[in-house]
């Protein structure tokens, strides 16, 4: 857990460093020789690094013996800046490194070199900012479920995991990346990306909406005693019939997709009457009302 994780890491930097603190009076008392020759031993020593392992700029601190702000550090076969805090301590940023571990050591002068220890660079985290758009209706066609997901840290092998399943992607650049929606549910669903190494984005909502919507209702043909209604809107199920004025419609229905009912209803006088409409679908979900004037 992190809050108990971060509380252990404060715990260990006290004890080193009050161990490093009250071991300098029998240090100071020590001779410090500047390198390996003859007998003499490199003073540079490394005790401990907080946190051994992170990704590009992760904050790192390194506990050890004889610091100087003349010594070098290394990390693999190149040099990186250090910040020096005293002789006991000094902190770094994780260089930008292909992923894997690397032995750090500190250089003083051609001979002096301190115990080795390792580093590991972990791959960086995705970030998704946001998702454009971030719903789309249940019914959308395939040719506008594509959505472009926005962030940072994508790569070429990046995958987008939808509800935890990997779904089509394509890859723009680092901050850019598209996907297709499948055909799902209703409702609330995650989107993460996640790196070659198994790095996971924290997960962003995406929406889908199965609500039955109503654009508009015309009139179709006439035939006398009866006629059409076309009613046109959004997420009209199999099964999805009208409502009008309270009253549920059983039959004279034709279902012609997710965007369009034709519904054969009956002349019942010559003056046209203002009536509530509704869409429902066989889950229950109803549109909102409608208001027609018809005969």
């Amino acid at each position: 857990m992190p809050g108990i994780h971060t509380a252990f890491t404060a715990m260990l930097t006290i004890i080193i460093y009050v161990t490093l603190a009250a071991y300098s009076s029998d240090v100071s008392a020590r001779p410090v020789y500047d390198a390996v020759a003859g007998g003499r031993k490199c003073p540079l020593k490394i005790i401990a690094v907080i946190p051994n392992r992170g990704e590009y700029l992760t904050p790192v601190n390194i506990y050890g013996e004889n610091f100087s702000q003349e010594m070098k550090l290394y990390v693999g076969d190149k040099i990186f800046p250090f910040n020096f805090i005293d002789r006991f301590s000094i902190s770094i940023a994780i260089p930008k490194l292909p992923y894997e571990t690397y032995p750090l050591f500190l250089k003083k002068g051609e001979k002096c070199r301190s115990n080795s220890t390792d580093l590991k660079v972990t791959e960086e985290r995705p970030t998704i900012s946001s998702i454009i758009p971030d719903q789309l209706y249940y019914c959308s066609p395939a040719i506008d479920r594509a959505v472009l997901i926005k962030g940072n840290n994508f790569s070429k092998k990046t995958k987008v995991l939808f509800d935890g399943v990997v779904v089509g992607s394509t890859f723009h650049n680092s901050k850019e990346i598209e996907v297709n929606i499948p055909q799902v549910e209703s409702g609330y669903h995650n989107i993460q990306a996640v790196n070659p190494g198994g790095v996971v984005s924290i997960p962003n909502n995406f929406y889908i909406e199965g609500k039955p919507i109503i654009y508009n209702i015309r009139l179709g043909i006439n035939y006398g005693n009866h006629y059409e209604l076309l009613v046109e809107g959004e997420n009209f199920l199999w099964g999805a019939a009208p409502e009008i004025n309270g009253e549920m419609i059983n039959s004279g229905i034709i279902y012609k997709g997710c965007n369009l009912l034709v519904y054969d209803r009956e002349t019942e006088g010559a003056d046209p009457k203002n009536v509530p409409v509704q869409v429902v679908n066989p889950n229950g979900q109803k549109s909102g009302l409608f208001y027609l004037s018809v005969p």
